[in-house]
C-alpha cells in the first residue's frame, strides 16, 4: 500500500529532526556506552592497556564501582511504588471506576509479563545515566492471533541510546516535545523479507561513521536503518457538555443519540448545556521511514507519545561550542568517581608491579669467595634449603690476602609509603564522592550499633534519591498513558487483572452487568506515583521503632498483639514470610472464634449457676424497683408538668381578658369620640344652613324692595 504524497513530502523534514536530535544528544549516548563499559566490563580503556603493555606493567585492575550499583540495585528490588488515581471532580468520576483503574494500573506496572522492566530501567538510570519506555496496544495472550481484545503493555526499548527527543523538551518525561523516534537497525536481506514492496536500490552503504548515518557497513554486512518517527498532530473540533457535565464532542454526541435510539430505550438522552466551542484535540501519528522514502503513515489512539524518558540526575548547561545553546548533561551515578576509580587502579598497578618486580637475591658474594666443592655451593643455588653458607675470605692464589667484603646481604627497597596509602585510601574517597558510608561501617569499629549502621545506609539511600525521583517521574508518565488508553481499549465485556494494595492479585468484570463500566473521561482522572515505604532499610527502622514503643508502652504491646500483628509482619524480611502472614490470619480468626465460645460457655455456666440465678433475680427486682421509681418520677414530673400548663393557661386567660377589656374601654371611647364628632357636624351644618337661609332671605327681601322701587318708578313714568 502506497503513502499518500503528502507525507512523503514530510520525508525531509523528518530526516533532518532525526539527525539534529541524534546528534545533540549524542555525548549523552556515548556516555551512556563508556561508563557501562567502566562499570560493568572494564575500568581499563584501551589506552591504558596499550600503555601498561609498553611499560611492561600487570594489567590488572580493581573495579569497586559496580559494588555501589549493586548494592542501590538491591535496595531497589525491595521497594513497591505507591500508586494513586482521584479525581479532580468526584461528580464525574465513578469512584468504583477510579479504585478498579488504580488496581490494573498497579498490575501492569508490577511487571506482569516477568521481563524486569523496572529493574532494567533503573539499572540503565545508575550506570548510564537515563533509560527509555515504550508502551502499545496488542491483542490478550494466550490466544494471540486468534483474540479480539486488546490489551495496554509497557516495557524497556531496546537500546534507550536508539531513541530522541525533541531538542525543546522540558519535562522530565520529554512528553512535552514536538516530535521523538526510535531507530532499529535492520540487516539488508532481513529487511527485503518484511518489506518486499520496498525499493532500496538507492540506498548506498559507504559512509563514514562520523556523524549520524541511515545505512552503514558492519564488516561485509549492509545495515539499514528504520526510524519510527512520532509527532504530535492537531485537529480542530466541536465540543459540547452535558447536563451530567460530562464532556464530549459533537460526533460523539450524534453517536451517543443514534445508539440511544437504535437501543430502543425509552428514557430521554441527556440533554445539551450551553453553547458549543471549538477546541485542539493532539494526536499522535506515526511515520515509519528509511533514507530514501516514508514506508508506512499511521494516526494512532494515542494522546501522548508512546516513547517515555526516564532521566537520571541529568543537568541543563550552555554549551560554550554552540554559542551558549542549552543542552542536557546527563550523568551517571558513578560518574564523579570515575578518577577516583582510575586512581586506585594506577595505585594497585603501581604496587602490584613493585611486588612483582622484588628482588628474590639474599646474598652478595664476591667471586673469589665462592668456595669450589659443589656441597659447599649448593646452599648458595638452594637458598630454601637450610644449611650453611661457606665461603673463602682470602684468595686461594695468596692466602695472606684478604678478599673485601667477601659476603654480604642484599637490602630490600621498600615500597613507597603512598602507593599503598593511596590504594588504602581510595575506597574512602569513593564512598565521599558517591555520598555512601555504609560500606565502611563496621570495619574500623567493630562495637558499632546495629542502629547507626541502618541509620547511615538510610543515608546513603537518601543520597541516590534524584535517581529515583527520576525514576519515578518517568513511571508516572507510563501511568497517565495506561489510564488515558484504558477507556480506548477496553470497551467491549470481559474481565481484566488487579492488584490490591497488599500485594494480592484479583480479577475484575468490566463492561457488563454487575461489572464496572470503564467508559470515562480520561481529563478528570489523575495520577500520582511516589517512592513506597518499603524499602529494606526503613523496614527494620520500622521494626526497631514499633518494638521500641511496645517495650516503653505495654497497653500499645497489647494493642498490636490483638490487632497489630499484620503491620508487625510487613516489616519483617524473611523466608516464609507470606506462609507466615496466611498463618496469622487463620490464628486469629480462630481465636476470635475461640474467645466468642468462651464467653458463650460463660454465659451459660453463670445461667446454671444458683447463686448467679439468685443474684440475677435479686438485681431483676432491683431493677424493677428502680423502674417503678422511675415511673413514679416520671409520673410526678408529668403531673408538674401539667399543673405548669394549667398555670400557664390561667395565666393566658387572665392577660386575655384584661386584653379584651382594654380593647372594648379603646372601642367605647372612639364610639364617644365619634358621635361627638357627629354631632359637630351636625351642628355645623345646621349652623352653616341657617347662615345661609338668613342670607338668601335677606337677598329676597333686598330684591323685593329694589323689585317694588322699579314698579313705581315705571309706573310713574307710565302717568
Amino acid at each position: 500500500m502506497e503513502v499518500a504524497k503528502t507525507h512523503q513530502d514530510q520525508l525531509e523534514r523528518i530526516k533532518k529532526n532525526v539527525k539534529n536530535s541524534y546528534e545533540a544528544f549524542k555525548p549523552n549516548y556515548e556516555r551512556y556506552h563508556e561508563f557501562r563499559r567502566f562499570i560493568f566490563e572494564t575500568s581499563l580503556t584501551q589506552d591504558d592497556i596499550t600503555l601498561l603493555t609498553q611499560l611492561s606493567k600487570p594489567q590488572i585492575e580493581f573495579n569497586v564501582t559496580e559494588a555501589y550499583i549493586s548494592r542501590l540495585m538491591g535496595e531497589f528490588s525491595k521497594q513497591e511504588p505507591s500508586i494513586s488515581v482521584g479525581a479532580e471532580d468526584e461528580d464525574q468520576a465513578d469512584p468504583t471506576t477510579v479504585h478498579v483503574v488504580e488496581a490494573h494500573v498497579r498490575h501492569l506496572l508490577r511487571d506482569n509479563k516477568n521481563h524486569h522492566s523496572r529493574w532494567e530501567i533503573m539499572k540503565d538510570i545508575y550506570s548510564g545515566g537515563f533509560s527509555a519506555a515504550k508502551l502499545w496496544t496488542d491483542y490478550a495472550a494466550p490466544i494471540g492471533p486468534n483474540a479480539f481484545n486488546q490489551v495496554i503493555n509497557w516495557d524497556r526499548v531496546f537500546d534507550p541510546t536508539l531513541c530522541g527527543w525533541d531538542q525543546l523538551a522540558r519535562y522530565s518525561h520529554k512528553g512535552d516535545g514536538r516530535y521523538q523516534f526510535e531507530l532499529f537497525p535492520r540487516e539488508l536481506e532481513t529487511f527485503k523479507e518484511e518489506n518486499p514492496k520496498i525499493r532500496v536500490d538507492k540506498v548506498s552503504f559507504n559512509r563514514s561513521f562520523g556523524g549520524f548515518n541511515w545505512s552503514y557497513l558492519n564488516g561485509n554486512e549492509k545495515i539499514l536503518i528504520v526510524a519510527d518517527y512520532y509527532e504530535k498532530k492537531k485537529r480542530e473540533v466541536k465540543i459540547v457538555q452535558l447536563v451530567n457535565n460530562q464532556v464530549m464532542t459533537v460526533k460523539e454526541y450524534e453517536a451517543l443519540l443514534e445508539e440511544w435510539d437504535r437501543s430502543g430505550r425509552i428514557d430521554m438522552p441527556p440533554a445539551t448545556k450551553g453553547k458549543m466551542r471549538w477546541t485542539n484535540l493532539e494526536t499522535v501519528c506515526r511515520y515509519r521511514c528509511i533514507e530514501t522514502e516514508v514506508i508506512e503513515y499511521v494516526e494512532t489512539d494515542f494522546t501522548f507519545f508512546p516513547l517515555v524518558f526516564f532521566d537520571g540526575n541529568s543537568i541543563m548547561l550552555k554549551n560554550p561550542k554552540t554559542s551558549g545553546a542549552v543542552q542536557q548533561f546527563t550523568r551517571p551515578y558513578v560518574y564523579h568517581a570515575k578518577g577516583a576509580q582510575k586512581l586506585k587502579n594506577f595505585s594497585g598497578i603501581t604496587l602490584a608491579n613493585e611486588m612483582e618486580n622484588i628482588v628474590q637475591h639474599k646474598f652478595l658474594v664476591a667471586k673469589e669467595a665462592l668456595p669450589k666443592e659443589m656441597d659447599w655451593l649448593n646452599s648458595y643455588k638452594d637458598m630454601q634449603k637450610p644449611s650453611n653458607m661457606v665461603f673463602n675470605a682470602f684468595f686461594e692464589q695468596d692466602p695472606d690476602k684478604p678478599i673485601p667484603n667477601p659476603i654480604r646481604e642484599i637490602q630490600r627497597v621498600p615500597t613507597p609509603p603512598e602507593v599503598v596509602q593511596t590504594f588504602a585510601s581510595t575506597d574512602s574517597l569513593i564512598q565521599n564522592i558517591l555520598g555512601s558510608y555504609d560500606a565502611s561501617l563496621g570495619i574500623n569499629d567493630n562495637q558499632l550499633s546495629g542502629v547507626a549502621i541502618v541509620e547511615a545506609a538510610t543515608q546513603s539511600n537518601s543520597a541516590a534519591m534524584p535517581y529515583i525521583v527520576g525514576f519515578l517521574q518517568g513511571l508516572q508518565r507510563v501511568a497517565e498513558i495506561i489510564v488515558d488508553l484504558i477507556p480506548k481499549y477496553y470497551k467491549t465485556p470481559r474481565t481484566i487483572p488487579v492488584m490490591g494494595i497488599d500485594g494480592k492479585a484479583d480479577y475484575v468484570k468490566i463492561n457488563q452487568d454487575k461489572g464496572v463500566d470503564m467508559f470515562y473521561d480520561t481529563n478528570v482522572l489523575n495520577v500520582r506515583v511516589e517512592a513506597g515505604v518499603s524499602f529494606q532499610i526503613q523496614k527494620s527502622r520500622a521494626l526497631q521503632q514499633l518494638i521500641a514503643l511496645q517495650q516503653a508502652s505495654p497497653l500499645f504491646a497489647q494493642f498490636m498483639n490483638e490487632k497489630g500483628l499484620s503491620v508487625l509482619l510487613d516489616n519483617i524480611e524473611i523466608r516464609g514470610i507470606d506462609q507466615l502472614k496466611m498463618m496469622v490470619e487463620d490464628w486469629q480468626q480462630e481465636l476470635a472464634k475461640q474467645k466468642a465460645m468462651m464467653q458463650q460457655q460463660q454465659q451459660q455456666e453463670m445461667q446454671n449457676n444458683p447463686q448467679v440465678v439468685k443474684n440475677q433475680i435479686e438485681m431483676a427486682k432491683l431493677q424493677q424497683k428502680q423502674q417503678e421509681t422511675q415511673m413514679k418520677g416520671q409520673m410526678h414530673q408529668g403531673q408538674l408538668q401539667i399543673d405548669m400548663q394549667k398555670l400557664k393557661q390561667d395565666q393566658l386567660k387572665v392577660l386575655s381578658d384584661m386584653a379584651i377589656a382594654k380593647e372594648n374601654s379603646l372601642t367605647q371611647r372612639i364610639k364617644a369620640e365619634a358621635e361627638r364628632f357627629s354631632r359637630q357636624v351636625d351642628l355645623a351644618m345646621k349652623k352653616h344652613d341657617m347662615t345661609h337661609r338668613h342670607f338668601k332671605e335677606a337677598i329676597e327681601v333686598h330684591h323685593n324692595i329694589h323689585s317694588s322701587k322699579e314698579d313705581r318708578a315705571e309706573r310713574a313714568r307710565a302717568q
